[in-house]
């Protein structure tokens, strides 16, 4: 194997060393996870091994998650799945890193993982996989769940096993959030079992391992309740309605991933593990078809390049300045039209970059049977549109050279990050559709709306920006 060495030792503990080859971290590409299942079923049935324990061969740390490159570049042929049977392979391949973590937690062996340095996302679901988890005494330990910062969630068990061990009070805020859970916390609920000197570790992994040989996940046993109480305790429906209301709320509905989240909690924990896990994969498998989901993750990652390439371009501040103009332009029209000056500065803070305008403080909003929804929708679509627009204009023109770059520069700048950036955000609409309605805009303001020729070609062809 290429990923994984295994060695095992006169006491039958095998000792699996992850270590990719190549790469400065490790991550989870479909190749780790075909040498992963062969790891497990040869864990299952050999015979002469009665544990195991993971190791990295990393300095960086355990893993740092999925390879989110290769995964993005599966995300089209995800949601151009059609047929029953398209749609049931791709669910299937979507679901795979799932399928190989419960097998490892129910392959009848006791399974144990020394970690240092950082386990995230997919790094810390397989974590979370094994039955028992020791971590090194270090400042730089670091466990998260970044997933919902590019438009996903944690879709291998992350969901589902974090909860039933911190509850609802406490999990939300690192998967709605990504925030990293303490050293400190990860020992009280159980995340950890022991945080020791490094050179301590593998020991008292392998010693756990041969002191448990019938270990298994707490969820597995038949006496497992919620900690702090279900979904629908007190405790639980305090903490969870709020959220709900918060974070969907907020968000408008553009991130489908967080609204996904707070399902896969509310409905798996209600449902025994294996239940829980197939609702977390239907949700993900939703998630990452939606093109919200694919905007981000492009723009997130593969934009990270152009973003340290153009620091020394001095022209990229032209094209800000074109996309902070054309914001500023709209904010005053809008004044001049007297909407509340406060109502436009909290619609900017959500839906444009930092214009170089003095905008008042954001105030109170008024109560919901006070506000005209469709009134304020349409304010928030021109400050997007206005923008979107602007980039359209900026490549023509060749202030900025390409799509990727117009995305990049944009988000850096503060363009709302669940568009993907300004020209992701025309794709993410339809190019069709946002034509229709940058006309319908230009009706009313003619010269702030103008469809560029290439863009009506564009969509008349319909040829996207992004290969």
């Amino acid at each position: 194997m290429n990923n994984f060495s295994v060695t095992i030792d006169a006491e039958g503990v095998a000792l699996i060393t992850f270590d990719v080859p190549g790469k400065g971290m490790n991550v989870i590409s479909f190749d780790v996870q075909r040498e992963f299942a062969e790891v497990v079923e040869m864990l299952r049935s050999n015979p002469a091994i009665r544990g195991a324990v993971w190791v990295s061969g990393k300095t960086s740390g355990f893993c740092a998650g999925a390879d989110l490159p290769e995964i993005a570049g599966r995300f089209d042929d995800w949601r151009e799945a059609t047929s029953q049977v398209q749609l049931r392979n791709a669910l299937a391949e979507s679901a795979s890193w799932s399928r190989h973590l419960r097998a490892l937690e129910t392959c009848g062996k006791p399974v144990a993982v020394a970690i240092a340095g950082l386990a995230l996302g997919g790094g810390l679901e397989l974590v979370l996989a094994c039955h028992y988890r020791v971590a090194v005494d270090d400042p730089t330990l670091r466990l998260a769940f970044p997933e919902v910062g590019v438009g996903l969630l944690p879709g291998a068990g992350g969901t589902q096993r974090l909860t039933r061990l911190l509850g609802i009070s406490a999990v939300l805020p690192h998967l709605l959030e990504g925030t990293p859970i303490a050293p400190a916390d990860a020992l009280a609920s159980g995340v950890l079992h022991a945080v020791l000197p490094a050179d301590q570790l593998i020991d008292a992994a392998r010693r756990w391992v041969l002191e448990h040989p019938e270990a298994q996940a707490p969820w597995d046993l038949p006496d497992f309740q919620l900690p702090g109480g279900g979904v629908h305790s007190a405790p639980g429906y305090r903490y969870f309605a709020p959220a709900l209301a918060a974070r969907v709320g907020s968000s408008g509905g553009r991130y489908p991933a967080v609204a996904n989240i707070l399902k896969c909690v509310y409905e798996g924990a209600q449902l025994p593990i294996e239940a829980g896990l197939r609702v977390e994969s239907r949700y993900f498998f939703n998630t990452v078809r939606s093109p919200v989901a694919k905007a981000m993750a492009r723009s997130q990652f593969t934009a990270r390049q152009a973003l340290a390439k153009r620091e020394s371009r001095e022209d990229l501040s032209d094209y800000l300045s074109q996309l902070r103009h054309a914001v500023a332009t709209e904010q005053q029209a809008m004044v001049e039209e007297g909407i509340p000056p406060a109502l436009i500065a909290n619609l900017s803070r959500r839906n444009a970059i930092r214009a170089e305008v003095e905008r008042p403080a954001a105030v109170a909003q008024p109560c919901a049977d006070e506000v005209d929804f469709a009134a304020v929708a349409e304010l928030e679509l021109r400050l997007l549109y206005t923008q979107a627009l602007t980039a359209v204009r900026c490549l023509e023109n060749q202030v900025v050279r390409d799509p990727l770059e117009a995305d990049s520069g944009a988000l850096a700048a503060g363009f709302p990050v669940w568009s993907g950036g300004p020209v992701s955000y025309i794709e993410v609409q339809g190019l069709e559709a946002f034509v229709a309605q940058a006309e319908r805009l230009a009706s009313r303001f003619p010269q702030r709306f103008h469809v560029p020729r290439s863009l009506h070609e564009r969509a008349a062809d319909r040829r996207g920006f992004h290969s």
